[in-house]
């Protein structure tokens, strides 16, 4: 599947507008409960990209079978009732138990299905007809999972060196997840775009996207670089590895870089993702 996270990110993985930002963080095994919201300052930020709603997913150690036989069966339904280009979505495995669904969006409440689990999965259920309602709500009872988050974030094109990329040739995913100080957006703005140009400058070759939230955690912003595969990763394409590969001059001009951006950071969390083909849909 080719992934564009900007479309005319898409890991159409993973043309973009602004929006105002809530927070809904949703917990309770069993099912999906919606969490409280409130205002983000990566509102102020703008970006031009696709909408991307990426749904994360905890199972049960022992429930992660029973959830991808429930995706391959989602597969099945939107396979049978030809659902159009709108309804793909891509999915990824993180270790342990964890799973991505990304889904995406010209225009932030475009989305074509509902955003929680149970919903997404009926409203193929009902597209497909038949036996398939009951067919997947069976497969539903008793699942037990977690959603993490649900963030409805969009492309921006300073932060990413590529307008698109293929899970066909890069499968491996992983997301940099930063939250900014809190009044130091615009210099967070300014110093991920000028890290983001040094690698492009330096022919860095991954492929590599970046998002704005505009639902769900405020304050938190990604950046996600495509690996073909963990081991190449880690040895040379991680950025660390990348950088040691430079003359001393770029090394030190990328340590200053790096020093820029960590200033306007509370934080930041990484989650690596495989890239499950036979749990995800393409019209094409």
């Amino acid at each position: 599947m080719t992934t564009r996270y900007h479309k005319s990110v898409g890991f159409r993985f993973m043309t973009i507008a602004i929006g105002i930002v809530l927070l809904v963080f949703t917990t309770g095994c069993q099912g999906h409960r919606s969490g409280p919201g409130w205002p983000s300052p990566a509102a102020a930020i703008e970006a031009e990209g696709i909408f991307v709603r990426h749904l994360r997913l905890r199972l049960a150690p022992s429930h992660t079978q029973a959830f991808e036989k429930l995706m391959g069966r989602c597969v099945q339904a939107a396979q049978a009732a030809g659902m159009p280009e709108e309804y793909d979505w891509l999915c990824y495995r993180e270790s342990p138990g964890r799973y991505w669904l990304i889904f995406f969006s010209e225009t932030i409440d475009g989305f074509a299905t509902p955003e929680s689990l149970r919903a997404f999965a009926l409203h193929l259920a009902r597209a497909e007809g038949g036996s398939g309602l009951d067919e997947i709500s069976e497969l539903m009872v008793g699942l037990d999972y977690e959603t993490e988050w649900v963030i409805i974030f969009q492309q921006k094109s300073t932060w990413s060196t590529v307008e698109g990329m293929s899970t066909s040739t890069h499968s491996k995913a992983r997301i940099m997840d930063r939250t900014i100080r809190p009044g130091m957006e615009e210099a967070f703005e300014d110093a991920l775009a000028a890290r983001t140009a040094f690698l492009v400058e330096h022919g860095y070759e991954l492929p590599i996207e970046g998002f704005v939230t505009r639902r769900g955690a405020p304050g938190r912003e990604l950046q996600v670089v495509f690996p073909v595969d963990w081991s190449s990763f880690h040895e040379k394409d991680s950025f660390g590895a990348f950088i040691r590969g430079l003359d001393d001059s770029a090394q030190a001009e990328y340590a200053g870089l790096k020093r820029a951006l960590m200033v306007t950071m509370d934080r930041a969390e990484y989650y690596d993702g495989d890239y499950a083909g036979e749990l995800s849909y393409s019209a094409e």
